[in-house]
């Protein structure tokens, strides 16, 4: 081969090498070795008794449930931080509806942007008359 063919692989197998790793930083949320820290939850959506979503959702261990809930479903959230609408459905205060959620079958004394789920977590979201 001669100099300039040389050049030109070279200059392919670089470029090939920078995507590469653009890939493996984006798939490890921004590091350049996996944390290899990740749990799995259970999310249930309800609209009152009336079950709209039941997932199981691999994330990372530090994530908040509200990031998780906005990284993988449709939210609508005010300033303060309470959920006001998920996947389209909106709390109604006219009627005493709001958005609240339960950890293993127990209410949270915090909101979802202070929680941080544990691995095996069942979290179940409820449009609730109160």
């Amino acid at each position: 081969m001669n100099k300039k063919t040389n050049i030109i692989i070279s200059g392919l197998l670089a470029a090939l090498a920078v995507v590469v790793l653009i890939w493996f930083v984006n798939a490890n949320d921004g590091s350049l070795l996996p944390t290899g820290n990740s749990k799995e939850i259970s999310v249930i959506i309800r609209n009152q008794s009336e079950e709209m979503v039941d997932d199981v959702i691999e994330t990372d261990e530090n994530n908040n449930l509200l990031d998780i809930m906005i990284e993988h479903y449709d939210m609508e959230i005010t300033e303060e931080g309470f959920v006001e609408t998920i996947e389209g459905v909106e709390q109604d205060a006219a009627n005493n509806l709001f958005w609240v959620y339960e950890v293993n079958e127990e209410m949270v004394p915090v909101g979802a942007e202070e929680f941080i789920p544990e691995d095996g977590d069942s979290i179940v979201w409820e449009l609730t008359e109160f």
